[in-house]
């Protein structure tokens, strides 16, 4: 009986896989000449308008105004060690390390980036972290990178890192690899600073430093090996929830992405960016409207962006390593003004993804209801999305930078078209195709949000076309 019972629970056990977590830790924003002595206009490089920062002292751990103090950083190294320190598989690090300005030094840069890899690798001594490269952080060669990362890097990636700032990762043994993407690549706007890398004067535009033949090639090659893959970078594609609705990624390159995620929707297990500083998602869909993939974007450690401020936040993801699905995870977050007026950075469970959006699991079809529910009057998932998207920001902040609360329906009908149309121009369609109901269904009721619903329904298969 006992030779039986173990029998059936190693079965169990293969079926089912190993749990392992991973940590996801992106936009950074360290911001080395942050201090507590003076306020907040001078005592920070990328100081933002929060209304009276220019009139308050700095707290230890931040301000909303200013990219990330030393103590907020450490604080979050040492939640991740004390939240979960054991079971983790590695660790996503998406890039922005560095505060937003121009007028650091390259030298100044690479010791910024070297004080945390430092932290980070006294943090996680039996993990790997792997990096994916920011538009913030190209001030810093990517041989010099590679070297001071090669400690978390196996050859075969650093052969492309070092030329190119992309690589991929294969887990051989739980048939899964990760591909990191430099995002860089794609931009609107090819930074100057990227001509260097090459030798050369010129770059492909149509395919940047051959990542695009790479990243194809890359995804094949998994699937004739029966592998499931990740994929990681900074910047995703779509539009930017917190910023009105702008694209980032240039048209060309925005369309060829979701192209090849379509093609390959069948091993591609999760999509990780960061550098919205938002807590969000975005579904993928297929040519004929059917989701396919998912991406999640995770918030910032910085408590400042252009759109607006946000609470700290770090992510912990659970899933099955032998098949890479994702399970769930949980976000943690800093309440920052309570942080510094104890003197202690209190990292707290923020919410569970599945408990608080009350899913059965994670697929791009359980998304893809979700966002729908954005939309339902009766449905307080809404509700839930938004004080999550800026990591549950103090409602008198909030008030200042928010699109105007869950209830209203512009603001419902921005996110809903953000998380769905991932294509800029499809994005203004469904904006502005359902702003019209909006306009017609007079201030936030019911009737407005069931106006909306039933024009999603009437008017989304022709939309969908388009994404």
């Amino acid at each position: 009986m006992i030779r039986i019972y173990l029998m059936l629970l190693s079965w169990l056990c293969t079926v089912q896989g190993k749990i392992g977590y991973f940590w996801h830790i992106t936009d950074i924003h360290y911001d080395p000449k942050y201090s507590t002595q003076g306020n907040t206009a001078s005592m920070c490089w990328n100081t933002r308008n929060s209304g009276n920062s220019g009139r308050k002292t700095a707290g230890e751990f931040g301000d909303y105004s200013c990219d990330s103090p030393w103590a907020l950083i450490e604080s979050a190294a040492m939640a991740m060690t004390s939240r979960r320190g054991e079971g983790i598989e590695f660790v996503l690090w998406t890039g922005d390390a560095l505060t937003r300005t121009a007028d650091m030094s390259a030298e100044l840069r690479l010791q910024c980036l070297r004080n945390l890899t430092d932290l980070l690798s006294r943090t996680f001594k039996e993990q790997f972290v792997f990096p994916a490269l920011g538009h913030d952080d190209i001030g810093v060669s990517f041989s010099q990178l590679a070297v001071l990362w090669q400690q978390w890097l196996p050859q075969e990636a650093l052969d492309t890192f070092k030329t190119a700032g992309y690589y991929t990762i294969e887990q051989r043994s739980e048939k899964y690899r990760i591909i990191f993407l430099n995002t860089n690549l794609w931009l609107n706007t090819l930074d100057d600073r990227m001509l260097h890398r090459s030798g050369s004067s010129t770059i492909d535009n149509s395919d940047p430093f051959n990542q695009w033949f790479w990243f194809q090639t890359t995804l094949e090659t998994a699937r004739k090996k029966n592998e499931t893959v990740y994929i990681v970078g900074h910047t995703p594609p779509g539009v930017d929830d917190r910023e009105s609705g702008a694209p980032v990624l240039s048209e060309r390159h925005n369309t060829r992405y979701l192209q090849l995620i379509r093609l390959f929707s069948d091993i591609i297990r999760g999509q990780f960016f960061g550098h919205w500083h938002s807590d969000t998602f975005r579904v993928v869909y297929s040519d004929i409207g059917m989701p396919v993939s998912w991406i999640m974007m995770a918030p910032s450690i910085s408590p400042s962006t252009l759109g607006g401020p946000n609470n700290p936040g770090l992510r912990l993801y659970k899933f099955e390593t032998n098949t890479g699905q994702v399970l769930d995870y949980t976000q943690y977050y800093l309440n920052l003004p309570d942080a510094n007026s104890i003197g202690t950075a209190n990292w707290l469970v923020e919410y569970n993804l599945l408990e608080y959006y009350d899913l059965e699991k994670i697929t791009a079809t359980t998304l893809h209801d979700l966002a729908d529910r954005f939309t339902q009057f009766d449905d307080y998932a809404f509700v839930r999305y938004y004080a999550a998207n800026t990591v549950s920001l103090p409602r008198e902040v909030e008030q200042i930078w928010g699109c105007g609360g869950p209830l209203n329906g512009a603001c419902a009908l921005h996110h809903y078209c953000t998380v769905t149309r991932l294509n800029p121009e499809s994005y203004k369609e469904c904006y502005s195709s359902y702003a019209y109901a909006l306009a017609s269904t007079g201030p936030s009721t019911p009737r407005l949000y069931f106006s909306l619903h039933l024009l999603i329904l009437m008017v989304c298969a022709g939309l969908l076309r388009n994404r």
